[in-house]
């Protein structure tokens, strides 16, 4: 490097590089010098030569190779009470249209620590973005068309949509039968040895449960159910009082509310 540069040249950069990035310090030598030093080039002489300019390395806050100079500011100044919709909105007027959309403002605020004091919530009263538009108002031409393969159409059903009546079993192995609210469209899952219960004694008292007499969740026949309190089950599990034989279980039942009266009556 030393027999590439006149010595009037290192001399110079010596003395020029204090508070300079590379770029500036290139510049200035080529026009003082006329060398023909890059960034790079600038950059690789100063290591080689032990030079320190003192200035900070990477690119200023707030620089972006995407975004237009001074976006940051902006978004921080109007961010306070706006969502990423409006926000987005106000930059492409600003900027011009098609700078940002509300995807990346949501990334851009993230990445950048701006606060919008908004908690996510709808607040009384608030109505939704995109109320009363049309979508061609609110998104781009190939976001539309990018919903059009995965749309709803009248009369389409989901594709693991199955009728009322349907059985199926939940993870902690109780049977659940697919049945209608009343007056509801909606349809829902309910437990299936409560709906048999209920077909043949009515509504299930509060505070009571149904439980199977030989434990197996599966055996749904009205024979194997009792209707039971939260307390009478605690005794039940507690004392060990519950068998797979459905008799067994029954008079481990009489045995469960005989302990529960004796410890009400020590209690008094």
């Amino acid at each position: 490097m030393a027999s590439r540069y006149p010595p009037e040249v290192h001399r110079f950069i010596a003395a020029n590089v204090e508070g300079r990035t590379c770029k500036e310090l290139a510049e200035l030598t080529n026009r003082e010098m006329g060398t023909a030093f890059t960034e790079t080039m600038m950059h690789s002489y100063k290591h080689n030569h032990g030079l320190k300019s003192g200035t900070k390395c990477g690119k200023p806050k707030g620089w972006s190779p995407t975004y237009p100079e001074g976006m940051e500011d902006f978004i921080r100044s109007i961010a306070q009470g706006r969502n990423c919709y409006e926000i987005a909105d106000l930059v492409n007027e600003h900027f011009g249209p098609g700078t940002i959309d509300a995807v990346r403002v949501r990334a851009f605020k993230k990445n950048h620590g701006i606060i919008s004091g908004l908690t996510g919530q709808f607040q009384k009263g608030c109505a939704p973005y995109n109320k009363g538009k049309k979508q061609e108002e609110y998104m781009s031409p190939e976001a539309i068309e990018r919903t059009r393969a995965t749309r709803f159409h009248p009369g389409h059903a989901a594709y693991n949509r199955v009728p009322v009546g349907t059985i199926s079993k939940n993870k902690y192995g109780y049977l659940l039968i697919k049945t209608r609210a009343e007056g509801s469209q909606w349809e829902r899952w309910e437990f299936l040895h409560q709906k048999v219960w209920e077909a043949h004694n009515g509504p299930i008292p509060s505070g009571m449960i149904v439980s199977f007499k030989n434990g197996d969740k599966e055996d749904v026949d009205i024979d194997n159910l009792m209707l039971i309190t939260m307390q009478e089950n605690a005794e039940l599990m507690r004392s060990g009082l519950r068998f797979d034989e459905r008799e067994l279980t029954e008079t481990g039942l009489t045995l469960a509310k005989l302990k529960i009266k004796i410890r009400e009556r020590r209690t008094k």
